[in-house]
């Protein structure tokens, strides 16, 4: 990292560990907001539910387009609730090697692999600042993966999500009105 190309000025490493852990924390809030949004379709999905269950013995009574519209509600709701789930979920992790040199301090795994607070300590302490560095970086691109998987589920489900609500509304008219 250079504060200056031309001249090959580099930025020194302890500043950019704390770029790179600055980086880190941004990532990490992303998962942990794709989790928050992902929370909010549950409870819409959950409160459409909740809403239509006074009318269920007047749907299920449709015929035609009618119990279509209601079974097409159900299918987009409970398809919304499992992405949901899903986005919460995921955590699936890239593809990285297993070189016993690659370990990280920052990595919960990683940190607990050394079986217990010495262990953790001593590495600490004979740990290189480059490759604390480059251990921070791939902890990045790690938690930049889980959050890109789970924002790309969440699209899916925010659009199941406004399908039901489209199709919510179609029940509850033709539950009042027949259809």
């Amino acid at each position: 990292m250079y504060l200056d190309r031309k001249t090959k000025e580099e930025v020194p490493l302890t500043k950019q560990v704390e770029v790179a852990f600055s980086i880190l924390s941004y990532n990490q809030g992303l998962v942990q907001f794709a989790d928050t949004k992902a929370n909010g379709l549950l409870l819409i999905n959950s409160i459409f539910l909740a809403a239509l269950s006074p009318f269920i013995s007047t749907l299920q009574k449709l015929t035609g387009p009618g119990y279509l519209v209601f079974l097409a509600f159900l299918g987009s709701c409970i398809f919304s609730i499992l992405l949901s789930m899903n986005v919460i979920s995921t955590r699936k992790v890239p593809m990285i090697d297993d070189d016993p040199t690659t370990t990280s301090l920052v990595y919960y795994r990683d940190i607990v692999e050394t079986n217990s607070p010495e262990g953790y300590i001593n590495e600490f302490n004979a740990y290189e600042s480059r490759r604390f560095l480059d251990s921070v970086l791939r902890n990045i691109f790690i938690v930049s993966s889980i959050a890109n998987t789970k924002f790309s589920i969440y699209a899916t489900a925010q659009s199941m999500t406004f399908l039901s609500c489209l199709l919510w509304i179609g029940c509850m008219v033709l539950s009042f009105f027949g259809g």
